[in-house]
């Protein structure tokens, strides 16, 4: 049946209006409307609920970036204001797989206390401190679904987690079943914990949690947005970037920190032009320093694993986390960095261009050597070490700027 101009109009006008009313309840959207505390202790934390409460936590709408993550939701982050402080509202997963969680825990008797609309009866007074140890433990090295991967051994916990341990936290009775949680859903916060920025660590600062949403520091533009600036200003966070490899790999006398999502997408450039990772949800963490039993499987404990790159995929960050954990220390950090942001930008829309793409000639005829150090910490000849070679080329990049 055709509509009569008027009618079509009319219908128009009706689905302008309900745009309008939608984007208007955005507009008015309050923290408190998305941090879902019921769901506690089946969430992230409580330590900022108060801070909601008294409004000092805002959704604010004023550059691009903010108002189209917060009218649309993308990935279940908002930008907003706590206090003076710009700061990203992040909700760590997406609705389906928060749904998820909650059918897992609700349909599982031993874990029945956690769920939100559980029967009054149900008191199993669950261990989460023994269920996180047997979950770390248990942890398949090769699951991609597998967030955060502990090796070889997990015996050091409470010292690896000691910023997270802390008296003040512990007071709280539910604070590992806050950390079980997180290990389910998203482990950041608590790796933002470990590498806490207060330490120099090249990574947001951690303000804390309320249900299910945690609060971290604003950093700034992603690294895809630095693309097309000046070599120059490329080269400057291309050495902050090879800074961080050597920081989550050596910096840290009894672990590395092994970043498995890196992307120009996972990183910020703060005002400093230094790069601030935003992303730490994948990692691999190695104890360096295992017992002597663990270390009788282990024939090449001490040799620096390097990292294979697959040249018929083009757009591929392939590694194995077994043979990181079979290592004392690897080239990893260095091989994402390098192959797959300085060399080439994964998943970027610019051709593939790497940061340090277009070396101006000028730089080239005073600085032979730098070609030839940004290919051998991308894809190293066979007595090479990527490491040595991207610890040079930070050298010489310091020189140049």
């Amino acid at each position: 049946m055709l509509l009569s101009r008027k009618t079509y109009i009319s219908l128009l006008l009706a689905l302008l209006v309900l745009n309008l009313g939608i984007f208007v309840g955005k507009l008015n959207l309050k923290v408190n409307e998305i941090i879902e505390r019921e769901k506690c202790p089946a969430c992230f934390g409580i330590n900022l609920c108060q801070d909601i409460d008294d409004n000092k936590v805002t959704l604010e709408y004023t550059d691009f970036y903010s108002i189209f993550n917060n009218l649309l939701g993308i990935k279940n982050i908002y930008y907003g204001k706590y206090g003076g402080d710009k700061v990203i509202i992040k909700k760590l997963a997406q609705k389906i797989e928060l749904e998820g969680f909650d059918k897992m825990i609700c349909s599982d008797y031993e874990l029945m206390e956690l769920c939100f609309n559980k029967p009054k009866a149900v008191n199993t007074m669950k261990n989460f401190y023994n269920l996180i140890v047997a979950e770390l433990i248990s942890a398949d090295m090769n699951d991609p679904n597998v967030k955060i991967r502990l090796c070889p051994t997990i015996s050091k916990l409470p010292e690896l987690f000691s910023n997270v341990l802390t008296e003040n936290n512990l007071k709280n009775a539910d604070y590992y079943k806050y950390l079980w949680s997180l290990i389910q859903i998203n482990p950041e916060p608590i790796l933002l914990q470990i590498l806490s920025s207060n330490d120099n660590w090249p990574t947001p600062k951690y303000f804390g949690a309320c249900g299910r949403i945690v609060i971290v520091e604003y950093i700034g533009l992603p690294l895809s947005a630095f693309i097309q600036e000046t070599w120059i200003e490329r080269a400057i966070i291309a050495s902050s970037l090879l800074d961080a490899a050597y920081a989550f790999t050596f910096k840290n006398p009894k672990f590395a920190f092994y970043l498995t999502d890196i992307s120009m997408d996972n990183i910020a450039v703060n005002n400093e032009q230094r790069a601030i990772f935003v992303d730490l949800e994948n990692t691999i963490i190695v104890d360096k320093y295992p017992s002597d039993e663990v270390l009788k499987e282990k024939t090449a404990w001490n040799v620096t694993y390097t990292n294979q790159v697959y040249t018929d995929c083009k757009d591929c960050f392939i590694f194995s986390p077994t043979d990181i954990c079979n290592h004392k220390i690897s080239d990893h950090n260095y091989y994402a960095i390098c192959q797959n942001i300085l060399v080439q930008g994964l998943h970027t829309n610019f051709d593939n261009q790497g940061l340090l793409h277009n070396i101006p000639s000028t730089i080239l005829q005073e600085y032979p050597q730098l070609t030839y150090l940004l290919n051998q910490c991308s894809k190293p000849d066979k007595f090479q070490s990527r490491i040595e070679s991207g610890n040079q080329l930070k050298k010489v990049l310091d020189t140049i700027i």
